[in-house]
């Protein structure tokens, strides 16, 4: 009986272990893809803005690389959560990982790589 119990309470600090770095796994990748979504917030509202003061429209390509900016953070934020809510933590570490490595270069081609004159309509 002794047994019995001493191996359950072993079981619960693991899995407490476990459920705490996924906890503290999701809160960093949290931070990481909260300053993504932020920073495309961010060129969103400059690329809104430089449109207006220019009295140029935006191109639905322009339309759609400012969206995603916004959005493809959250949507792999997402995504992540629910694929790892039984994996363990460092394939967790690894998903999330992947993921914003993702959203950093589609970040950078966007960004970089997209001329201004497919994002305004001239």
């Amino acid at each position: 009986m002794a047994i019995f119990g001493l191996g359950i309470v072993i079981r619960r600090r693991v899995i407490g272990r476990i459920v705490v770095g996924r906890i503290v796994t999701w809160a960093v990748a949290l931070l990481f893809y909260g300053y993504a979504t932020w920073s495309g917030v961010g060129n969103f509202l400059g690329v809104q803005n430089q449109s207006l003061q220019l009295g140029l429209g935006l191109t639905p390509l322009g339309w759609a690389a400012t969206l995603t900016l916004v959005l493809l953070p959250v949507l792999l934020f997402v995504a992540g959560i629910v694929i790892t809510r039984r994996m363990r933590v460092s394939h967790t570490v690894f998903t999330f990982a992947l993921g914003f490595a993702i959203v950093s270069v589609v970040n950078l081609d966007i960004v970089l790589a997209l001329p201004q004159t497919a994002i305004y309509a001239i």
